[in-house]
């Protein structure tokens, strides 16, 4: 299976005050089938490790998302935002105009298309460094075997604000599950785990810049605000061995689709490359 990332140009056509996750204006418009109408049923499906990623609107790069202040954007201020799924024949017929949602009317036009197949053939020489561009949700009871989850199940634990190598690679890897198609078997939780054993064991971190983020992601039922707690930063690290070429491929489809919780709604962004031993990190 092939994974498609469409890119669009996002123009508010007056000042808007932008939901505090902005990737809710494109979720709106597929819901409302005025921009890609096909992927109605896969944005509402429940399932978790589902192929779909929306992004929050970017102005010069920069993604868009609530801290705890209001996000207001002029009129004609051009942003960008991108939506990825299984590729589709029917995305072809995607059109563009004036759309209207909630968040105010926008002028909405395609920007590029990326295409990425379901074995990347990235090289693996040098460093594997992970860019967290959105907060990541990044459970830690994945480090938990899978006879243990069960029982652990109902423990609040949080997230993760220190991920480790076997961390990344993992959440990583569920989402190449989730492009092929293959999810929730014990089968493939114990693949994960082992995976997330080995990259921990078989890597090296040589350089990061962690830091912990909140976000708001809505308001409750009494107009409080809903606050939830990521990662953001990089980290770069090298894995010995025959494993660094299935992390690289595992990675970078994890930079189409995103980690861990809470991706169909622009958390998890992440950017992934090969960089030069000794290059310097940003």
């Amino acid at each position: 299976m092939q994974l498609m990332k469409m890119t669009f140009n996002v123009t508010p056509l007056h000042d808007v005050v932008l939901p505090p996750l902005s990737s809710k204006v494109l979720k709106y418009l597929v819901l409302s089938q005025q921009v890609l109408p096909f992927l109605e049923e896969l944005v509402r499906s429940k399932d978790k490790q589902k192929p779909l990623f929306i992004s929050n609107l970017a102005l010069d790069g920069k993604r868009l998302y609530s801290r705890g202040e209001p996000i207001t954007v002029k009129a004609k201020t051009r942003l960008t935002g991108s939506v990825t799924f299984p590729f589709s024949k029917e995305a072809f017929n995607v059109g563009g105009g004036r759309v209207k949602t909630v968040y105010g009317e926008y002028e909405i036009s395609l920007k590029e298309v990326s295409v990425l197949d379901e074995t990347p053939s990235t090289s693996t020489r040098g460093n594997l460094r992970v860019s967290f561009l959105t907060p990541a949700l990044l459970c830690s009871k994945i480090y938990l075997p899978p006879f243990l989850r069960e029982k652990y199940r109902r423990k609040k634990i949080g997230f993760s604000l220190i991920p480790t190598p076997g961390l990344v690679v993992a959440y990583g890897y569920r989402q190449y599950l989730a492009l092929l198609g293959k999810t929730d078997s014990y089968e493939n939780d114990i693949k994960t785990f082992k995976l997330l054993v080995m990259a921990n064991a078989l890597s090296r971190v040589v350089g990061y810049r962690l830091y912990p983020e909140t976000v708001v992601i809505g308001e409750d039922e009494k107009g409080r605000l809903r606050l939830t707690r990521g990662v953001k930063g990089w980290i770069e690290f090298d894995i010995v061995g025959k494993l660094k070429e299935s992390a690289a491929k595992y990675l970078e489809v994890a930079s189409f689709l995103g980690i861990g919780r809470s991706r169909g709604i622009g958390l998890g962004e992440v950017h992934f490359k090969m960089v030069e031993r000794g290059e310097n990190s940003h």
